[in-house]
């Protein structure tokens, strides 16, 4: 059982570790959507391009959506099993950024995530094991048209973190899908979206997993699916835009448009996320 946690609870060489496999994933694995054209790394970046309506897109659009949660439940543990397998390291396991705690839980520090862009080369991030200056990570996926091939970041420059506060608010929300303020709706729009924009860069974009971070994010969210179900034991974990929960057993969970090959073997519906220890992970935290 793969157990994720903080990531300011990692020591230095399980930092190391999972820093390598990244760039193992990026640099020495080829792709399965686009072979001799990108990198495995790239096929996650690429997913999630799709899934937004660009590119190739997807249908449905796991974002606005219920699907949104399990649907990404299934990207970053597909991504953290790549990582496992890049560096033939079972024991490597996504960690979470806990940015409710602001600077107390940084992880843009140059022994991990790396640091913020140089607004004197368009936002490029320096330092770091991300940057130029320390590794081959270019960025190889765009929205549109190839633009810069270095990370960017530009934090702080848009919004602000999710408060405690903000958190609370959004758990305590019922049921799970319910236009404008239920849970998945409130979640993605007022605790999701804005760290997005807080981070910028390549994270403001449809190609936002280009900067590692997004995997960080995106297991606190994760994580905050799992306190809400925790937290509301009676009501469905998932429910339709019709409020149907039974929903979940038979909706399929879309990760390739029918002219690409599949990014894995297996296939999943909703239902299957439903509970993490099915896919042999669990939190630190519950």
């Amino acid at each position: 059982m793969d157990i994720r946690r903080n990531h300011r609870d990692l020591s230095r060489d399980e930092k190391s570790a999972f820093i390598e496999a990244i760039l193992k994933l990026k640099n020495n694995v080829d792709s399965v959507l686009r072979p001799g054209q990108q990198s495995r790394y790239d096929d996650f970046v690429q997913i999630h391009k799709n899934s937004m309506g660009r590119g190739n897109p997807l249908d449905p659009n796991p974002h606005g959506n219920p699907l949104f949660f399990p649907w990404h439940r299934i990207l970053i543990r597909q991504f953290e099993l790549a990582l496992q397998a890049a560096a033939n390291d079972p024991g490597i396991t996504l960690p979470y950024w806990n940015w409710q705690l602001g600077g107390a839980d940084n992880p843009f520090t140059s022994d991990f995530m790396g640091g913020n862009g140089d607004n004197t080369l368009g936002q490029r991030v320096t330092a770091g094991p991300f940057s130029r200056e320390h590794s081959q990570f270019e960025v190889a996926v765009w929205d549109e048209a190839p633009g810069n091939t270095g990370l960017l970041r530009n934090l702080g420059a848009e919004g602000a973190l999710p408060s405690a506060e903000a958190v609370i608010s959004a758990l305590n929300r019922t049921p799970y899908w319910l236009e404008p303020d239920g849970w998945e709706n409130v979640a993605e729009r007022e605790l999701h979206n804005p760290v997005h924009a807080w981070v910028g860069g390549n994270m403001l974009h449809a190609a936002s997993p280009n900067d590692p971070v997004f995997f960080l994010h995106h297991c606190y969210m994760d994580l905050l699916w799992e306190r809400w179900k925790h937290q509301h034991p009676r009501l469905p974990a998932f429910t339709s835009r019709e409020g149907d929960p039974d929903a979940m057993n038979e909706t399929a969970l879309v990760f390739h448009p029918e002219n690409e090959p599949a990014p894995w073997a297996q296939t999943f519906t909703v239902g299957q996320t439903i509970h993490t220890t099915e896919l042999n992970y669990r939190y630190d935290y519950l």
